[in-house]
């Protein structure tokens, strides 16, 4: 599972480049799948007996001619955190990794998850901070066992964290794990 920062930044890219969202609400949702425990996911979704989400299924499940806006951003903000879940599980090994400094186990995985995190801030800049307010009166029924609290609290943290003061650059080519990113939300703006 991609990181926050990662789910936000494709956020972003997908909000620029799709007009039919309500931003606070698709924010909500698009958080909304990483509150949950595996239990909630497993009730919410089928998993197959690797724990794959038929993502396809889940956004098939709701007609969205039939959805207010608010209602529907909620969703595919939702749909989005899955689908990126499951394209980070099967193309994250293909962002190469320059270990010159020959990180190894717990010091590497940490060393990528801040320059990933710090790539991923650098992006999205203070983009988010505009819907602060409007996020705190988010207040939807779509999933109505799911506290949006949580995701709303959850997001809160997100916005008040800081980035790394250290990162290693040059292990995972900034250019490359932005067109990572880019191509991904390319890919699912095709598949609606």
């Amino acid at each position: 599972m991609p990181p926050i920062s990662t789910i936000m930044h494709f956020g972003k890219i997908f909000i620029e480049s799709y007009d039919k969202v309500d931003i606070p609400n698709f924010i909500i949702g698009i958080i909304l799948p990483g509150t949950l425990n595996d239990d909630q996911l497993e009730e919410l979704h089928n998993v197959d007996e690797d724990g794959n989400i038929d993502v396809r299924e889940f956004y098939e499940k709701f007609d969205f001619n039939t959805m207010s806006l608010k209602e529907s951003s909620v969703v595919l903000g939702y749909y989005c955190h899955l689908w990126l879940d499951e394209y980070y599980k099967f193309n994250a090994s293909k962002l190469k990794i320059h270990n010159k400094k020959n990180l190894k186990g717990e010091e590497l995985n940490s060393a990528v998850k801040n320059l990933l995190n710090y790539y991923d801030k650098k992006a999205v800049g203070s983009f988010y901070e505009q819907y602060a307010e409007d996020i705190k009166f988010v207040d939807s029924k779509m999933f109505t066992a799911i506290d949006i609290d949580s995701s709303k609290k959850k997001l809160l943290e997100y916005l008040n964290e800081t980035v790394p003061e250290e990162v290693i650059t040059g292990l995972i080519k900034e250019e490359q794990y932005m067109s990572f990113i880019r191509e991904g939300c390319g890919k699912i703006i095709k598949s609606l």
